[in-house]
């Protein structure tokens, strides 16, 4: 998040001399928690990149030199390498986990799944929305019945989290999300394992297309 920050500085997004919004407006830009933000703050006023006084706000002091820059675009590459091998390493055991969870789901299992879904269609916060989405994975990992899974998935969905955060979201996100979610229950309440793992691959591969970085963009201009 520091990173992200400072490349918006670089662009001026952030002017010099000028204040940063306020922390409830940016965090809800970047699509991160209030905590996130101001550790990302605290971590650029100790680099002497911004200035925090009561009663004056958050202050743009300078932009980071070239060289910084240089750094800074190369922090960004790697974390976008690594959201594309977390998406592969998704796609690769994400449907397997659904066709086996179409074997095993009960009505009990579909319900909670459905409540997951139907609190996410009514939920606005990008964070919550963003736990939520996760919450439906793994719940739909226990459904397979093989603790082993589940906690990859878990590990998985960690590192998905970790490049979610660096803003790689798209407006269109929850729609595409809650479509993909709902595919997938539709194919459990059918009992059918193959359609259950398509809704899956196509699920992710669809998010993929939709949140990732485009590779004629800079970071960040999605």
């Amino acid at each position: 998040m520091a990173a992200e920050l400072e490349l918006m500085i670089v662009r001026g997004e952030l002017p010099q001399g000028e204040k940063i919004p306020p922390e409830r407006e940016l965090a809800a830009t970047l699509g991160v928690s209030r905590a996130t933000l101001r550790e990302a703050l605290l971590e650029l006023e100790i680099k002497g990149l911004l200035s925090r006084r009561p009663g004056r706000g958050t202050i743009v002091l300078e932009a980071p030199t070239e060289s910084q820059f240089e750094q800074l675009s190369e922090a960004f590459t790697a974390a976008q390498q690594d959201f594309s091998q977390v998406m592969e390493m998704r796609l690769t055991i994400e449907p397997a986990v659904a066709r086996l969870a179409a074997t095993k789901a009960t009505a009990a299992d579909i319900r909670k799944l459905e409540q997951i879904l139907a609190e996410s269609e009514s939920e606005t916060s990008s964070m919550k929305l963003l736990e939520l989405d996760q919450t439906f994975h793994v719940a739909l990992s226990d459904i397979a019945r093989n603790p082993l899974l589940s906690d990859l998935i878990r590990i998985v969905g960690d590192w998905a989290g970790a490049s979610r955060r660096l803003g790689f979201q798209g407006g269109k996100r929850k729609e595409a999300s809650l479509h993909g979610h709902w595919q997938i229950v539709d194919a459990l309440r059918a009992g059918q394992p193959a359609l259950a793992e398509n809704a899956m691959r196509e699920h992710i591969s669809g998010i993929q297309e939709l949140i990732a970085p485009k590779a004629d963009q800079s970071p960040g201009n999605n």
